[in-house]
């Protein structure tokens, strides 16, 4: 039985935008803008989307999602 994707985001490290930006500011050497993480939730980079979900009337994401949104990025050719 498969699981729900947001159960399964929900179930791990949830954290916010700004928590986002955190986590890859040591990978870039700058902190990515709110937008551009807004932008790989909604539009995706080639294809590629950031897991996420509302709650509560914020959105969030895990840095699970992160970690796969990487990983699918580097296997898409450009990191």
């Amino acid at each position: 039985m498969a699981c729900d994707p947001i159960e399964r985001l929900l179930s791990e490290d949830v954290i916010s935008s700004s928590e986002v930006a955190d986590e890859i500011q040591p990978l870039w050497n700058k902190r990515p803008d709110r937008t551009t993480i807004y932008r790989w939730m909604l539009r995706g980079v080639q294809g590629v989307r950031l897991e996420h979900a509302k709650v509560g009337g914020r959105v969030v994401t895990s840095k699970q999602a992160v970690t796969r949104f990487i990983q699918a990025r580097g296997q898409s050719g450009k990191a």
